[in-house]
């Protein structure tokens, strides 16, 4: 059995186990090798499976000099199949600019359901790798998923309401 080096993790899920600690004050463990799960948030008897997906965000300018943002994470369609996942954490690391480089890094949380993850795969196409990528972009408090076609008419693209909702985590740990 292959052990996960549990000395070096990854930073994404630190970051998210620090805020289920701070935000939700319940207990998170970590699995010692993988089985699908990133995180186990327990509370009391109840506990939720997490899954962390991070990236940074990255920019790109348009012809007309106008700025575009957008993350990138990845889903692999078999392992989300496999449905041990209660949530996705999708952390993105927005760089800030100072008065002459980035001075450092905003952290954006979307928090979202496997059961509504679920239905929003179905506008995307996961290729012939089966992974489905999602582009996240961020404008104030308005999040979407814009390498979907007709990306801002289709409301399964509009991740809004899953941005810092920490409180549907909560709610699943009673």
């Amino acid at each position: 059995m292959p052990v996960r080096n549990i000395w070096s993790l990854e930073p994404g899920e630190c970051i998210v186990a620090e805020m289920l600690l701070e935000r939700l004050r319940c207990e998170v463990f970590f699995p010692v090798h993988d089985v699908g799960v990133d995180l186990l948030a327990v509370k009391g008897a109840k506990h939720v499976g997490i899954q962390v997906k991070e990236s940074r965000y990255f920019f790109r300018k348009r012809r007309s000099g106008h700025v575009l943002g957008h993350s990138w994470h990845q889903v692999k369609r078999a392992k989300f199949l496999k449905g041990k996942v209660d949530f996705y954490v999708f952390l993105t690391y927005v760089p800030v600019v100072g008065e002459h480089k980035i001075s450092h890094f905003d952290n954006k949380f979307l928090i979202v359901p496997s059961s509504e993850l679920k239905k929003r795969m179905a506008v995307k196409d996961a290729g012939k790798g089966q992974i489905y990528r999602f582009y996240f972009r961020f404008e104030n408090e308005k999040v979407w998923d814009e390498r979907v076609a007709v990306a801002l008419q289709n409301p399964l693209t509009d991740y809004s309401e899953f941005l810092d909702a920490w409180k549907l985590i909560e709610k699943a740990l009673g």
